[in-house]
C-alpha cells in the first residue's frame, strides 16, 4: 500500500486553519507531541504549550490562538484537538471489504440487502432480516431473525445481535458484544428460580457507536432503546427496559439496572452504577464508581456512594478525612469526663 502523504497546506485547509510557515513541507504521518518525529504532525493544547512545543520533534505542530513558534510550520486553530482529530482520518483510510457476501455466510430465507452490503466469513443471518445499504457485517457475526440494520453500520466479529432487534443507521458495534440477550428476569419460588419470558426487544438508533464486550438485554415486554448520537465504552451493562437518551457517554463498565431511565446529554465515568427503576434527568455527570440509588432531576455533577452533588461529597470526604483526629479528641474527652466523674464522687464521700 502506497505511504499517504500531505502538503501541509492542504492540511491546514482541511481543518480550516490558518497556516504559519511553509505550507509546501510534506507529513507523512501524525503522532502523539511527545513521541512525534520528523515527517509527523502532533498537537498542543492545555497548560505548558510553549514547553510541549519546544520539546517535539514533529515537522509540524498545530497550536491554539495566541501561540507562535519560530523554529517551525505550525497551524492555529480554535480547537486543536478537533483538527487532529479531522487529521487522523486523512491517515486513516477506510478499508472497508468490498461489498459481497462470503461463501462460508449463511443467510435464512427473506434476507433483505441493500446495495453495497458485504457479509464476511462464517456469518449467520436469520430469516426476514433486513441489512441498509453500505452495511459491513464483520466474520463471525450472529444475527437472529427479523432484525433490521440501517444503512452504512459497521458490525464487528463476534457481535450478537438477537431477535427483532433495530438498530438505526451509521451505528457502529465493536468486537463481542450483545444487543438483545435476554434480560436478567426471574421470580423467586419455593421451587427455585423461574425464568420469565424476555419477549421484546432492543432498539439503537442512529450515530451510536457500542464498545467491545458491551451487552444491551432486550425488554421483558416494549423495548430496551439506546437514544441517537450516544457513545457506549467497553464491557458497559444496559439491562432490560432501559431507556437512554440522546448524546450521552457511557464510560468503561458502567452497569445500568433494569427500568432505568436515563435523559439526553449525561456522561457516566467509569464503573457508576445505577440502580433498577431510576431516572437520571437531562445534562447530568455521574462520577466514576458512583452509586445512584435515587432519581436524579437537576443538571450538575454527582458523585460518591451514594450519589450525591459532586461538592456536597467532597465536603463529606473532608469531614471523614478528620475521623481520626476527631476519635483521639473525643477518647480524651471520654477520659477527662471519667476524671472528673470521679473527681465529684471523691468530693461527695469526702475522701
Amino acid at each position: 500500500m502506497a505511504q499517504i502523504e500531505y502538503k501541509l497546506g492542504e492540511i491546514a485547509e482541511r481543518v480550516n486553519g490558518e497556516l504559519r510557515g511553509d505550507g509546501g513541507i510534506t507529513i507523512t504521518g501524525v503522532g502523539d507531541v511527545r513521541e512525534a518525529g520528523p515527517g509527523q504532525i502532533a498537537y498542543v493544547d492545555g497548560a505548558k504549550v510553549m514547553d510541549l512545543c519546544e520539546a517535539c520533534k514533529a515537522s509540524a505542530i498545530i497550536v491554539p490562538p495566541e501561540v507562535e513558534i519560530e523554529d517551525r510550520p505550525f497551524i492555529i486553530t480554535e480547537d486543536p484537538r478537533l483538527a487532529f482529530s479531522k487529521i487522523l482520518e486523512l491517515f486513516t483510510p477506510d478499508r472497508r471489504p468490498e461489498p459481497g457476501i462470503h461463501p462460508t455466510a449463511v443467510l435464512g430465507s427473506n434476507v433483505g440487502i441493500g446495495e453495497g452490503v458485504s457479509i464476511g466469513a462464517h456469518c449467520y443471518v436469520g430469516d426476514d432480516v433486513l441489512l441498509g445499504e453500505n452495511t459491513i457485517i464483520h466474520p463471525l457475526v450472529y444475527i437472529g431473525p427479523e432484525a433490521s440494520i440501517g444503512e452504512s453500520c459497521q458490525v464487528h466479529p463476534q457481535v450478537f445481535i438477537g431477535a427483532r432487534v433495530k438498530i438505526g443507521a451509521r451505528v457502529i458495534i465493536h468486537a463481542g458484544a450483545a444487543v438483545g440477550a435476554d434480560g436478567f428476569g426471574f421470580l423467586q419460588t419455593s421451587e427455585g428460580h423461574r425464568k420469565i419470558p424476555q419477549i421484546g426487544t432492543a432498539i439503537i438508533d442512529d450515530d451510536v457507536e457500542f464498545g467491545a464486550n458491551s451487552t444491551m438485554d432486550r425488554a421483558t415486554v416494549g423495548a430496551t432503546r439506546i437514544g441517537a448520537g450516544t457513545k457506549i465504552d467497553d464491557q458497559v451493562h444496559v439491562a432490560h427496559n432501559v431507556v437512554i437518551g440522546k448524546n450521552c457517554l457511557l464510560c468503561g463498565q458502567v452497569g445500568i439496572a433494569g427500568s432505568s431511565k436515563i435523559g439526553n446529554n449525561v456522561m457516566m465515568g467509569g464503573q457508576a452504577g445505577v440502580n433498577d427503576h431510576v431516572e437520571i434527568g437531562d445534562n447530568i455527570t455521574i462520577g466514576a464508581r458512583a452509586g445512584v440509588f435515587g432519581d436524579l432531576d437537576e443538571p450538575g455533577v454527582y458523585s460518591g456512594y451514594p450519589a450525591r452533588p459532586h461538592g456536597e461529597q467532597l465536603r463529606l470526604l473532608a469531614q471523614t478525612r478528620k475521623l481520626p483526629d476527631l476519635i483521639e479528641r473525643i477518647k480524651q474527652l471520654e477520659q477527662a469526663v471519667e476524671d472528673l466523674r470521679r473527681r465529684l464522687e471523691a468530693a461527695k464521700t469526702g475522701r
